[in-house]
Order: structure tokens, then sequence, then C-alpha cells
């Protein structure tokens, strides 16, 4: 994978790069606007903004920006509102809003949660601040989903049997992940560096698998941290599905046993 060996920060490099020309199929959005239209929705919703932390890739051609807010947070996690954007085509316009994890300041980013991505065409320069501002404003019922996500993934415990099918799955099937971070993961499982607080769960499965993902490249970073948490939204999905059929089993069962009372009873009636 590419990466930028420079003395020049992220940041510079992004504002440095060339903005492409605007063609009749083409229209750019340049990281400037981006990060200003960012900055001036968080502050006119009244978030504080605790740090932006930007990444960029092909010379600046591609770049992601994480805007942190500390007062729409709990104990375990802040709001974490992320943009990404290239000049080269490889990678749509794209705007998200998650969360970072405070114990190991990993990223929690959901499709389902204030997400959206936007081919450089026809009226993005129009489409895009409206949509950031509005998504913005609405990112503190989508921190309380993130809230619930994560109290779904603690509650479901997984077997060491299943959590191997499911690493194999994210590597081989969704390829969200790479050797390189199945590596990190299997490392992570035996000698973990943070204590997640929920062991043997889908919480602390996630939370090894994104912090395997912070090194990602930002041409990738969004795209998979979204399809990351799909995958655990639906193995809870799952999960859950599992637990009430278990249940209906059980009331079936617990059903028959008393319709074989009744019988046994009627008899000895006769």
């Amino acid at each position: 994978m590419e990466t930028v060996n420079t003395n020049k920060s992220a940041k510079d490099i992004m504002l440095t790069a060339q903005v492409p020309r605007e063609t009749r199929t083409y229209k750019p959005v340049s990281h400037r606007q981006l990060i200003d239209l960012t900055l001036e929705s968080i502050y006119q919703s009244g978030f504080d903004l605790q740090s932006e932390h930007y990444t960029a890739a092909r010379e600046g051609d591609v770049a992601t920006g994480k805007y942190s807010i500390s007062n729409v947070k709990d104990d375990e996690m802040q709001l974490q509102i992320a943009w990404q954007n290239s000049y080269d085509k490889t990678t749509t316009l794209k705007f998200a809003i998650g969360t970072k994890i405070f114990i190991c300041e990993n990223g929690m980013v959901s499709g389902d949660h204030g997400h959206f991505a936007r081919k450089h065409v026809g009226g993005i320069q129009e489409f895009a601040p409206a949509a950031i501002t509005e998504y913005i404003k609405q990112s503190g019922d989508a921190f309380r989903k993130m809230q619930h996500d994560r109290e779904t993934f603690k509650a479901h415990e997984i077997s060491e049997a299943r959590r191997a099918e499911l690493l194999g799955l994210m590597f081989a099937h969704d390829k969200f992940i790479q050797s390189t971070q199945l590596n990190i993961i299997q490392r992570e499982i035996g000698r973990p560096t943070h204590d997640y607080g929920s062991p043997n769960t889908l919480w602390e499965l996630y939370n090894y698998t994104t912090f395997a993902m912070k090194e990602i490249h930002p041409e990738l970073w969004m795209k998979n941290h979204v399809k990351c948490h799909e995958f655990f939204a639906a193995e809870a999905e799952l999960q859950h599905e599992k637990m009430v059929l278990d249940v209906q089993q059980q009331q079936q069962n617990q059903l028959s046993m008393w319709d074989t009372v009744d019988i046994i009873n009627n008899q000895h009636d006769i």
C-alpha cells in the first residue's frame, strides 16, 4: 500500500494538492471547502470541536478528515464526524457520522446512521453543503443509535468456534480486512492491548477488528469501516433471531410436555 513519507503534515499535503478543473461530467469539491464547511457546520450545530485529524494519499489527491466532538459523548466514546474526498476519481465524496472509542481511539462508523456517498457529477457542489450541514445537525440522534449498537454488540456472546468463522468471513468473503489486519486481530485475541469490558462478545471482536484497521489506507478507511459495522450488525441480528427461535422452541417443548400430562390425566379419568 502507498504511504506518505514527508515532513509536511497530511493537512498541508491535501491543501497544496492541485484541484482539478471542472468539466461537463466532473464537478470537483476541494478539500479546503470540505474543511471549512464541516467546521462551520459543527459550530452552527452547537457542538464543541475537540480535535481534527487528517490523512492523505496519492500526494493529496485522496484525503480524509475526522472531527472529534467533546460535548456529545458518554463514558466510553464520543461523536466523530468524518469525510473522504478525491481529486483523481478513485473514490466518491463520502461523509459519515461515527464515534471514537476512548480507550483505544478506534473508529466506529455505521452506514445506517448518517452516511452518504456522491459522485463528482451534476450538482455536487450544491448538494454537498446542504447535506453535510443537515447530517451534522442530526448527528446527536446518530450518536444515540451508535450507543444502541454498542450495547447490542455487548449483549451477544460468541464462542471461540464462531469467532474463528467470523474472522474467516471478514477476510475471505466480505474482504474488509487483509492478512495484516487478520494477524493483528489474532494477536489481540491472544494478548489484548486494551480491555473492552465485555469478554467473548461481538463488542470485543468488533474492537479488535477496528483496532487492526487503524493504519488502513486513507482510500479504504471509510468504506471498510462501514462494511465492518454492517457485518457486525448483521451478525448481531442473526444472533438475536437464533435466540428468539430458541425461546420459541423451548415454549413449544413446554407446551408439548403439558399436552402429554393432560393426555395421561384424561386416560386416568376414563
